[in-house]
């Protein structure tokens, strides 16, 4: 049951981004594998850590940079094209990392507020699942990552009796880029989602 919801939530996340988007637009741990993998888009998103100059100024043309993450021990990558994200992880529990990227519309990650994201992610879950969803223990914060803008939110959420720890990560690049980190287990992974989150940096496309 696990699994089933962590897929379905993926995909609403997907659709939820896509509106928080378009809403913002009008309101204007240890790594697994030494691999990395591209996004299906014209940006790239490594999966790695090699040597890397990122930008250290707030004033950088986020646009010349993508990002990339250390992927916890634990995950295996799958395809996420059924649920509509450009990079998948999951776990043997059903806990999950996930990556969209679109296409930037001109509006700013950290202009995002927490009563617009709280309410589209509300009524997404809402939507797709059938049921009331409610976000609890909800904090919402905006800054930088390497000089692009950012915001981070965390919440849980109990759909239909399972319960959920999410964390989202938006972040404008060369495309408007959101990590999505979702525990399963209560908060087996809070730690390494933690090192995780703290591990993406900024830098140049190629």
């Amino acid at each position: 049951m696990k699994k089933v919801l962590a897929c379905v939530c993926t995909l609403a996340l997907a659709l939820a981004l896509t509106a928080c988007q378009d809403k913002a637009a009008v309101s204007s741990g240890e790594e697994s594998v030494p691999a990395s993998s591209a996004v299906s888009s014209p940006a790239s998103l490594a999966v790695s850590q090699p040597e890397s100059t990122a930008p250290d100024s707030a004033a950088v043309d986020y646009i010349q940079y993508t990002f990339r993450f250390d992927v916890p021990e634990g995950f295996t990558e799958q395809d996420g094209s059924e649920q509509g994200v450009d990079l998948l992880y999951v776990s043997g529990d059903g806990s999950s990392i996930n990556v969209v990227a679109l296409e930037n519309d001109g509006s700013l990650a950290n202009e995002l507020t927490e009563e617009a994201i709280v309410s589209v992610l509300e009524n997404t879950y809402t939507q797709q699942l059938g049921f009331d969803a409610t976000l609890e223990n909800v904090q919402f914060s905006t800054g930088t990552i390497g000089g692009c803008p950012c915001y981070e939110v965390s919440f849980s959420v109990n759909l239909d009796g399972v319960g959920l720890d999410q964390t989202l990560i938006g972040v404008n690049g060369d495309m408007a880029y959101t990590f999505t980190f979702t525990d399963t287990t209560g908060g087996d992974w809070a730690e390494a989602f933690r090192q995780s989150i703290l591990s993406i940096e900024a830098v140049p496309v190629a």
